[in-house]
């Protein structure tokens, strides 16, 4: 057999072992599925990914700022618009842009929407009041003495995400991170969340779900407020007063010409 072929007939074998491999693993042997996996780990020493990614810490770093940005900005606005005083395009949109939404109740929605758009596509049982049937077992109903009988993957992921904005809706009673004290405050508690439920958690494909919920809620807030908020262009203003009454500078002054001397 050719050496190409021999290659050809390996390459196959290997993608079609990784696809296999990739599928999702029987419902009975999932451990993010059942309610209480006995090889579900307690407590791990082995970190296997950052507890949490790099870009991840990006995302939550940026949408704490831009928090933080926006607050300064509206409370300027909000001193102008109180005492009356004429108000920029951009200053007008920056105090409206708090009328319908705001940082912490998009976070909220678009981090718990995320666990329950993971609950669906892992087919997680989450706060599922009927009992739900699998392949080889079955969850039970929701009752009062037990309560719900949730998969562990969604009471990790869910919990995490609970305790996240809990912290956050904190800042928005007391008004968002004004200072960059208060922004860092903010960001270190939300990191802090991650580590403690990730130090707990060693399944590397759960940890995956946690990174990814809290980097979409938080890029997601910040593109949503992005188009609620004033732009470049918005903020750049000009005086027209000042911009006639402006001399011109060297390169823009005119030669006076004398026509009759130069046709003489």
């Amino acid at each position: 057999m050719k050496k190409s072929t021999l290659l050809a007939c390996a390459a196959a074998l290997v993608i079609s072992s990784g696809v296999v491999g990739a599928q999702s693993a029987p419902t009975y042997d999932d451990n993010l599925i059942l309610p209480n996996p006995v090889s579900a780990p307690k407590l791990s020493n082995v970190v296997l990914v950052p507890v949490a990614s790099p870009q991840t810490v990006s995302a939550v770093h940026d949408y704490v700022k831009a928090w933080q940005n926006a607050e300064i900005n509206i409370a300027k606005a909000k001193v102008k618009y109180d005492k009356h005083e004429q108000m920029t395009k951009a200053e007008k949109i920056w105090l409206h842009s708090y009328d319908k939404h705001n940082y912490a109740d998009y976070f909220r929605t678009h981090s718990i929407g995320r666990v329950h758009g993971q609950e669906v596509f892992l087919n997680w049982n989450g706060e599922n009041r009927n009992k739900n049937e699998y392949e080889y077992f079955e969850m039970p109903k929701y009752n009062e003495k037990d309560g719900f009988t949730n998969s562990y993957g969604y009471n990790v992921l869910r919990g995490m995400v609970d305790q996240i904005n809990e912290i956050i809706q904190k800042q928005k009673e007391v008004g968002g991170p004004m200072t960059d004290d208060e922004a860092q405050a903010l960001e270190d508690a939300i990191l802090d969340v991650m580590a403690k439920d990730q130090e707990n958690v060693s399944n590397e494909e759960l940890r995956h779900y946690m990174n990814e919920t809290i980097w979409f809620a938080a890029k997601q807030t910040v593109k949503n407020k992005a188009s609620e908020e004033p732009t470049v262009q918005d903020e750049y203003t000009v005086d027209l007063r000042e911009a006639i009454n402006k001399p011109l500078g060297n390169a823009q002054t005119y030669k006076k010409v004398d026509l009759r001397t130069a046709i003489q």
